[in-house]
Parts: structure tokens; C-alpha cells; sequence
């Protein structure tokens, strides 16, 4: 049981933009699969809309899913300043039901290490199966559970941000990994400076889980899929005992 809100980050939508901003090395891969597959596609855990909002002005039909009400309104917001029309749902990926299916099904940003117990795991994963179409498929990464991820601080120094108001927001962060539960536990302090002298402060915390190569190739085959390709980052390099995650494109297995 966890003793915090897991998905606290994401109450703030507007920082995690900040925080977020410019990240798109994962959109060549994506958008050359949302290309081979079509439409409609189905952003699962999507955020503020950072890849919906690019389908989207691509021409896709798009449906996003998120469970945070804060992160859709503001995607929401974003989709009307951009002139897009997206299909915004706020629901848990464990539990969701569109009553329709889709060929691409995709999901972001390490969002799966967000599952942190096998019964989460499969649960979403019937819920994906459910919604992918029989020749469908379905791309999700999450971390390689190298030593380098497992036993390195992310980010030794402090990171800064320019905040709107043109102050500036500093984060740290601490980690402990457990091996037992194979969860990654974060403690991050957020210090906002702003330009009138005001500091606000704040600590976030949040735990990941980590599945290792063979784990998830069964994990996957014993809740009906087949893997239809492994890269080990975005530029589809094979996955290797080095590699700083794990990418799969997986199909429904008949």
C-alpha cells in the first residue's frame, strides 16, 4: 500500500509541461507505425496530449486516455488553441472501456513502469487487447532494468526551468531501488523562484517498476501477445544488455 499519490506529478500540468518541454525522440518511431497502421489511433496514458496533439494535426483520428482529470482538461485546452479535434477520455488504463477497437494502440514515456504490481500489469493489458484490432498493434517502452538506470541518479545535478513568469523552477532528486518489489522509489524536491522574491517549495514522490527482458516476454505471451519487434532505444537499435530501455511493438496472439 502506497503511503502517497503516486500520480502527484500530474496534478500540475503546467509544470510537467515545463518539465517536458521539446521531448519528441520517441515520435519518428511512433508516427512511422500510426503511418503503416492508420487510424484511429488510441494515445493511451496520454498526458497533456504531446503526441495526440501531433497525430491529430497529422490528419489521425485520436482518442486519448488519461486518468489524471488535470492533465486532459489541459490537453483539452491545448487541442482548442491548436484548432485539433481529439476525442479526450479520462479513465484508468486497468479499467477503460470504448466500446471500439483500434489498429495502433501506443503508450509513452515510460508510463508502463507506472504498473507496479503484475495484477496492474495484466489489467491493462486485457484492456489493451481488447481494444486492438486482430492485425493491430500495440507499442509501449519502459526502462532497461540496467545497473546504469537501477543504481545511477538520473540526474546528479540540479535541473533548471524558466518559468512563465520568468523566474526559475530548480529540481533534485533522490532514489532507492528494492529489489524485492523491483521498484524504483523517487523523492523529488521542486523549488519555484519567482522574480517578485516568493519561493515555494515542493517534494514529490514516486515509485516505478521495473520488468526484466525475460520477465516481459512472458508477461506478454501469457496475457495474449506476440512480440512483432524489440528495439532497445528510439533510433532501433537492438535491445541489449546496455540499452537504456525497452521498446515493443506487439500484436494480439491468435
Amino acid at each position: 500500500m502506497l503511503d502517497h499519490d503516486n500520480l502527484e506529478e500530474f496534478r500540475d500540468p503546467q509544470t510537467f509541461d515545463l518539465e517536458d518541454e521539446g521531448y519528441y525522440a520517441d515520435w519518428p518511431l511512433t508516427e512511422q507505425w500510426a503511418c503503416s497502421l492508420d487510424g484511429p489511433l488510441l494515445d493511451l496514458a496520454c498526458g497533456t496530449g504531446r503526441i495526440a496533439l501531433r497525430m491529430a494535426a497529422e490528419g489521425y483520428q485520436v482518442t486519448g486516455v488519461d486518468i489524471v482529470p488535470e492533465m486532459i482538461e489541459r490537453a483539452r485546452q491545448k487541442a482548442i488553441q491548436q484548432g485539433v479535434s481529439i476525442d479526450w477520455v479520462v479513465a484508468d488504463a486497468r479499467t477503460f472501456h470504448l466500446q471500439k477497437r483500434f489498429p495502433f494502440i501506443y503508450m509513452l514515456e515510460n508510463v508502463f513502469q507506472f504498473f507496479l504490481t503484475r495484477e496492474d500489469q495484466e489489467a491493462m493489458l486485457a484492456r489493451v487487447r481488447e481494444h486492438l484490432e486482430p492485425e493491430g498493434c500495440f507499442l509501449f517502452e519502459t526502462r532497461n532494468p540496467t545497473p546504469r538506470n537501477l543504481l545511477e541518479v538520473r540526474h546528479p545535478d540540479p535541473l533548471k526551468y524558466t518559468l512563465p513568469d520568468g523566474g526559475q523552477l530548480l529540481t533534485t532528486e533522490e532514489q532507492y531501488y528494492d529489489p524485492m518489489t523491483q521498484i524504483q522509489h523517487y523523492t523529488r524536491q521542486l523549488t519555484f523562484l519567482h522574480p517578485d522574491g516568493q519561493r515555494q517549495e515542493k517534494t514529490l514522490h514516486t515509485d516505478l517498476r521495473y520488468v526484466f527482458p525475460q520477465e516481459m516476454e512472458a508477461l506478454l505471451f501469457y496475457n495474449g501477445f506476440q512480440i512483432h519487434a524489440c528495439y532497445g532505444n528510439w533510433q532501433q537499435d537492438p535491445l541489449t544488455a546496455t540499452s537504456p530501455a525497452m521498446i515493443y511493438v506487439c500484436q494480439r496472439r491468435s
